[in-house]
């Protein structure tokens, strides 16, 4: 998904609404409550201060938590020192609440009966002065995570407008030249040609970082249109397509620079050319997208330069859209160079 488009699904408040979240959020807040039983001066047993705390922490943070899944949509729609506040106020307001539920039930069933006011104003007060510690520290880390992701959201737009500004000059000027070449020899040709080369250049300023797989493939087409202009029968294409969602969503240029570093590096030093193999599939869930090209064995020591930039790009945006569900791999053998990518369907900005 795009990252763009993540930031006002994400926000400053975590989804805890995942049963992972709850999950990680229970587990915290018992290790927090076998802490407070272990501090030392009760005079209760261990296993009865630990019970009565867990059943006070536990409360209070599934509470707030179902309050901010709640509100989570409204709250990320505010900038973060207001979100921030008000979230700070919300998780105030419930620690409140149960600690007065636990001195009046205490009361009612005669467990205080006995301890002096001021006993039970100094329990009020240290049960908010730890809850207001707990929270701050909290969304201190939310804020923190929040400007993080924002960083690298910027540095992933930054990528791809470098990526997609990183046309080669001698693809330009070929192409301009196999344009003039044509005019004169085959109209059509030649401008089938030029609205190829408006697409490839559409797409390149175009500000999106995201769009459908059938407009990738669309794009990598239309490259491929060019080249083979060029290049004539040098150049093989063999497309394997099966049962691909046409709407999905994948990054912007994942794949069509991957064919071009294809075509320069593989086929282009070839003086007989080549076949490129490019595959989509579904896997376990995944799309997998793979290009192959054969290898020169006179020119391998050639253009080893300037193909890892797009690699690079390509794996960083996959790792910082997708995390680990997302595969980038190269298998570098002796006559055959593959670059596979592997990203998962049901993907989304949550997760």
């Amino acid at each position: 998904m795009d990252v763009n488009t993540t930031s006002k699904d994400q926000g400053f408040l975590p989804n805890f609404c995942d049963v992972t979240n709850v999950f990680l959020l229970a587990l915290l807040v018992e290790l927090f409550a076998m802490l407070l039983a272990l501090a030392p001066g009760h005079s209760t047993d261990f296993w009865e201060r630990l019970a009565m705390i867990s059943l006070f922490t536990q409360w209070v943070a599934m509470v707030n938590a179902a309050i901010l899944c709640v509100l989570r949509t409204r709250l990320n729609k505010l900038n973060s020192n207001l979100n921030a506040s008000i979230c700070f106020a919300l998780m105030m307001s419930v620690s409140l609440i149960f600690s007065l539920i636990v001195i009046y039930v205490g009361n009612y069933i005669g467990i205080y009966s006995l301890v002096a006011d001021d006993w039970l104003l100094y329990a009020l007060f240290r049960n908010m002065a730890i809850s207001a510690v707990i929270y701050g520290v909290v969304l201190r880390y939310f804020y923190i995570q929040d400007q993080w992701r924002l960083n690298l959201e910027a540095q992933s737009h930054a990528q791809i407008q470098a990526l997609k500004a990183r046309i080669r000059p001698h693809f330009l000027f070929n192409s301009m030249n196999t344009i003039a070449s044509l005019i004169g020899i085959d109209a059509n040709k030649a401008e089938k040609a030029v609205e190829d080369l408006s697409d490839l250049f559409r797409a390149s300023l175009k500000d999106k970082t995201i769009h459908n797989l059938i407009d990738e493939i669309s794009l990598t087409r239309s490259y491929i249109d060019i080249e083979h202009l060029r290049l004539g029968d040098r150049l093989h294409v063999e497309w394997h397509e099966e049962d691909i969602p046409s709407d999905m969503e994948v990054p912007a240029l994942c794949l069509q620079p991957i064919v071009e570093n294809a075509i320069y590096h593989g086929i282009e030093p070839m003086p007989e050319g080549g076949k490129i193999i490019i595959s989509a599939h579904i896997e376990n869930n995944r799309l997998c997208l793979s290009v192959s090209n054969p290898k020169s064995k006179n020119s391998r020591a050639m253009r080893t330069k300037g193909n890892h930039m797009a690699q690079d790009n390509i794996r960083k945006r996959l790792s910082l859209i997708y995390g680990d569900m997302a595969e980038f791999k190269i298998n570098d053998d002796e006559d055959l160079y593959t670059v596979s990518i592997k990203i998962p369907i049901n993907h989304t900005a949550e997760s």
